[in-house]
């Protein structure tokens, strides 16, 4: 994928990203003297397991929903993977600054000195590591908030303040040179960004959301009676209503339907990348009259 327009960039915020990182960084440094060398060593490491254990878990997650390249799977897994990634993160952080001393703590000067500056430069690699995931979330929001401000312009309405300006901060990241140097580090693929600016518009456009239902795999499993038993459900229905996911995720029809394997081969088979791009890429009438009468499955029948 080309890289994304720079239009809104300004050159006042990239500098000011940058001095955030560098100041960050400092910090970062500072707090990693001392805090010592074992304590910084175990913030790192709680980074790294915390990170490990939540994709891990993510990626399990995701497997009864289509597995981590299906949408639904994603978003399962992200949400459960991000719950257990930090519960892991705090119990490793907690449990080091309880057993292990800081540098001003250490006796004699030559230890003190090991010890905040072994500390000082775990802190560094610490600080790189949250600037390198920064950078993706930067970037992340700024795609969501390009396809806001799309879909607003697109129905002659005013973009929100807040659009517009996670949308200048991701174009300020990627101009330039150092732009080039940004994506070339950023560890997230193009494609996912490219992703997230599809999920936008579809979620902020009626008629975007109406054409991703038109697509001939999604209706495949619209029009099945597990899906048309899972819709109708007023206690799913309820819960989706008050926003209850764990209600959702723990109800006898869901687990019925993650166990129907004809249901889950269906899911399966969708191709999430082809539906967005059938989606917020209107066709001609030829190929929307396709899936025309798959708009109103008759959801009588079970």
């Amino acid at each position: 994928m080309e890289p994304m327009s720079n239009s809104n960039g300004s050159p006042f915020w990239q500098v000011v990203l940058f001095a955030a990182a560098l100041v960050f960084l400092l910090w970062e440094i500072w707090r990693g003297w001392r805090a010592g060398v074992v304590r910084s060593g175990v913030s790192l490491a709680a980074i790294v397991f915390s990170s490990l254990a939540g994709y891990t878990v993510a990626r399990i997650a995701a497997i009864p929903f289509g597995g981590f390249e299906g949408f639904s799977g994603a978003m399962v897994g992200l949400f459960v993977g991000g719950g257990v990634g930090l519960a892991v993160f705090i119990f490793i952080w907690v449990l080091g600054a309880l057993l292990f001393k800081r540098t001003e703590h250490q006796e004699g000067s030559l230890i003190r000195l090991l010890w905040g500056g072994g500390g000082a430069l775990l802190g560094l690699l610490t600080g790189l590591i949250i600037v390198w995931s920064g950078i993706s979330v930067v970037r992340s929001l700024g795609a969501l908030a390009e396809a806001r401000v799309e879909t607003r312009q697109a129905a002659s309405k005013s973009p929100s303040s807040l659009a517009n300006g996670l949308v200048t901060l991701r174009d300020s990241l990627e101009m330039g040179p150092a732009g080039q140097v940004v994506r070339a580090v950023d560890p997230v693929e193009p494609e996912v960004y490219n992703l997230l600016l599809q999920l936008g518009k579809l979620s902020g456009d009626q008629a975007t959301m109406l054409r991703f239902i038109q697509y001939p795999g999604i209706q495949a499993v619209i029009e099945t009676p597990r899906m048309v038993e899972l819709v109708n459900n007023p206690d799913i229905i309820r819960a989706a209503e008050n926003r209850n996911v764990f209600a959702i995720m723990s109800h006898p029809a869901l687990r019925a339907a993650l166990e129907d394997q004809a249901f889950m081969a269906k899911i399966k088979k969708i191709d999430l990348a082809a539906a967005m791009e059938y989606a917020t890429n209107p066709q001609p009438s030829s190929a929307g009259s396709k899936s025309g009468p798959a708009l109103h499955p008759d959801t009588s029948k079970k």
